[in-house]
């Protein structure tokens, strides 16, 4: 049957077109994963035309064509960024999606710089290179890491606690290019059987191999028993309403303490609120006269053992401008300076309290990235919805220890949750358990919310940690080792669930070394890249060469 003439007259184009729209099929938490493994070929197809008639294309149209695809991705798939920041969402689309298309530019041109057929191995380098990068750098957005694709199947990926994200990266990569090979093949009429049968025997054990081996470390996988009791409280406030009185913020707290008491028991342990839950930010310097503060501690007061884990905006204040943080900013009419941070705070037994602040910080909303260097053009930034200066940070990740020999909580808030390789500091400083406090209301009832919840499940297995999800307007739910959902609420309900977990001391090969993908493949990259350099350099040397012998 013939194909209308716009699919004849742009056929690259849509074949660039579908590999975003089936990436976008495949990602959590209502998509098929198993589109990843044939999402690129189409790419693929489009990369071997274009290297087949390079005389007659440029290498920077495969880079339009790979920056088309990733952009449907992005766009289908982050459109709901909009509802926190419509100029935010529009530039993280087209900047990821460009950054996205620069790995499979650098394979294009690898290929078109060496004589005879090249492969497309290059490829798989060079991406997991990118989001190894991506993840490090002011702009950093790891939300569509390939790996994250598997979200909603842990069962599939139980060896992520040796890999992280980017072992499933490198998984969906290597199947997709066996696939195209096995399909070219089948497509050329001359095609040897013999090559026909390789390709599919490495295909069929390429997507085999894994599953059961993650199967099989699913089945024997125990958790170690060492229970803790813990209290979600979800409040589901408005994110986009602050408690304008005290009399409004004490109503607030009370809400949160009267949700937490018909759930704790004596054997409770911890009750866990969500991101900014504490509906004033506090002063740290006088924390102790917080008034919703000692609200908490009143409710503490009753209940033996217990401490609170919530999020709050919080602040620190310098007497000087030589005392203050490069991010700090001047106290309006008072000679002093003072930080703002996204902070989750724990608060204990004998007026135990302790903080740790948010440093992932999301770009262009709580932090202007390359900061230093665009501070003049802050004001426009701030017209346009995002922020002029950036939220206080530290340097380290902390963790909660709650009494000598008790559990300790690494607090995660809601956009470090996404980022593996950061998380496994958490865990290197002692963590048994991973708190997420995350408000993810921002985008409404959204894809967003369940994307980001789902990807917790991924952090459990990575870290083999328990995971306590406290969120005001998303999911709450509580996360075993293995990723598996023990229970969960629902969008914007107002409840509060309690669950027995176990905690691990135990640390994981990816909690121990990180992302040790991302790091060889960086050094690969850079021989790649180096390779490159050099024959170009090579070529335009023997270039003047050849001219004189064909003058002569």
């Amino acid at each position: 049957m013939a194909l209308p003439g716009i699919f004849k007259n742009h056929a690259l184009v849509w074949l660039s077109i579908a590999t975003g729209l089936l990436l976008s099929a495949s990602w959590p938490a209502r998509g098929l994963p198993l589109l990843a493994f044939v999402a690129f070929i189409p790419l693929l197809f489009v990369e071997e035309k274009m290297f087949s008639d390079r005389s007659r294309h440029r290498s920077m149209g495969f880079f339009m064509h790979a920056w088309l695809a990733f952009f449907v991705w992005n766009l289908l798939t982050t459109w709901w960024i909009m509802f926190a920041t419509l100029p935010g969402m529009i530039t993280a689309v087209v900047i990821n999606s460009f950054l996205m298309a620069i790995p499979w530019w650098l394979m294009h041109v690898w290929r078109r710089m060496h004589e005879g057929r090249q492969g497309v191995l290059p490829v798989v380098v060079f991406w997991l290179t990118f989001e190894f990068l991506h993840s490090k750098w002011d702009l950093s957005w790891s939300w569509l890491d390939l790996g994250n694709v598997f979200a909603a199947w842990p069962r599939w990926v139980q060896w992520y606690e040796y890999t992280g994200t980017a072992g499933g990266a490198l998984w969906v990569l290597l199947v997709n290019i066996l696939l195209f090979m096995l399909i070219s093949e089948l497509l050329n009429g001359k095609g040897m059987p013999k090559r026909v049968l390789w390709f599919s025997g490495l295909t069929a054990l390429m997507l085999a191999v894994p599953i059961g081996f993650s199967l099989l470390i699913g089945s024997r996988y125990q958790e170690r028993q060492d229970p803790v009791e813990v209290v979600i409280i979800q409040p589901s406030e408005d994110p986009y309403r602050d408690a304008e009185t005290g009399e409004e913020a004490a109503a607030r707290t009370a809400k949160m303490t009267g949700l937490a008491r018909a759930m704790v028991t004596p054997n409770t342990r911890f009750v866990a609120a969500p991101e900014a839950a504490m509906p004033q930010g506090i002063w740290l310097h006088q924390r102790s006269l917080e008034p919703n503060i000692l609200q908490i501690n009143n409710f503490l007061a009753e209940h033996t053992g217990l401490s609170w884990v919530t999020g709050s905006s919080t602040y620190a204040l310098y007497d000087t401008e030589r005392e203050a943080s490069p991010s700090a900013r001047p106290l309006s009419g008072s000679g002093k300076f003072y930080d703002a941070f996204n902070s989750a705070i724990m608060i204990g037994p004998g007026d135990h309290f302790d903080v740790y602040h948010k440093s992932k910080l999301v770009p262009g909303i709580e932090r202007m990235p390359f900061y230093k260097a665009l501070k003049p053009i802050g004001k426009l930034v701030s017209s346009l919805g995002g922020t002029a200066g950036s939220l206080g940070t530290q340097e380290h990740r902390s963790v909660f220890r709650a009494g000598e020999g008790g559990p300790v909580v690494a607090p995660v808030i809601c956009y470090e949750s996404i980022y593996g390789d950061y998380m496994t500091e958490y865990i290197r400083r002692g963590a048994t358990m991973i708190f997420v406090l995350t408000n993810d209301g921002w985008w409404r009832n959204t894809p967003g919310h369940r994307q980001h919840h789902e990807y917790a499940r991924l952090r459990a297995i990575e870290m083999r940690r328990p995971i306590v999800r406290a969120a005001s307007t998303g999911f709450s739910s509580f996360i075993d080792q293995k990723g598996q959902v023990l229970q969960k609420t629902g969008w914007w309900e107002e409840t509060s669930l309690r669950e027995t977990l176990n905690q691990n001391q135990q640390l994981t090969y990816f909690a121990l070394q990180g992302n040790v993908a991302g790091k060889i493949s960086l050094f690969l990259s850079i021989l790649l890249l180096l390779a490159m350099v050099s024959r170009k350099w090579i070529r335009r040397r023997e270039k003047p060469v050849i001219q004189n012998k064909q003058y002569n």
